[in-house]
C-alpha cells in the first residue's frame, strides 16, 4: 500500500489530471487518512545575467504555485487528505527526484509531457527523466 505520493504539478492541464488521479486513486485507500499527499512544483531558473531577473521570476512562480497549491489543498481537504505542497527552484526532474528520494516517496504521479505554457521552452521532457530514473513506482497520466 502506497503511504507517501508526490503529485509533480506544473499548473498544465496534465499535471492537474495527475492530481485527480492522486486523489482518486487515495480515496480508495482504506487507510486513507494516513496517506501524505506531496504537491511539489519546481521553478526552473534559466541562466539570465542579472540576479534581479532570476528574482523576478522565481518571486512571479511562487506567487503563481501559491494560487494553485491553495485551491488543490481544498480540494484534497474535502476528501479528508492530507496535503503538503511544496516549492523547489532548480532543475525540474532533478529536483523532483531528489525530493522523492529524500521523502520515501512510494509512487510520483506525474502528467505526459505537461507543462505550463510558460514553462514549455525550458523543461523538456520532465516526465521522461522522471520514469527513467525514480526510486519508487512512477504513474505517468496522459
Amino acid at each position: 500500500m502506497y503511504k507517501k505520493l508526490l503529485v509533480a504539478h506544473d499548473g498544465s492541464e496534465n499535471s492537474q489530471r495527475a492530481f485527480n488521479e492522486a486523489i482518486k486513486l487515495i480515496t480508495q485507500f482504506s487507510n486513507r487518512n494516513e496517506v501524505e499527499l506531496f504537491v511539489v512544483s519546481v521553478i526552473q531558473i534559466v541562466d539570465l545575467p542579472e540576479i534581479a531577473e532570476n528574482q523576478a521570476i522565481i518571486d512571479y512562480f511562487r506567487k503563481y504555485y501559491k494560487e494553485i497549491h491553495s485551491n488543490l489543498t481544498e480540494v484534497a481537504q474535502k476528501e479528508n487528505i492530507k496535503l503538503t505542497p511544496y516549492i523547489l527552484v532548480g532543475n525540474p526532474s532533478v529536483e523532483i527526484l531528489n525530493f522523492a528520494k529524500d521523502n520515501s516517496v512510494d509512487l510520483i504521479i506525474v502528467g505526459k509531457t505537461g507543462k505550463s505554457k510558460i514553462e514549455q521552452w525550458l523543461l523538456g521532457s520532465v516526465s521522461k527523466k522522471i520514469l527513467d530514473h525514480a526510486p519508487c513506482a512512477v504513474l505517468l497520466i496522459k
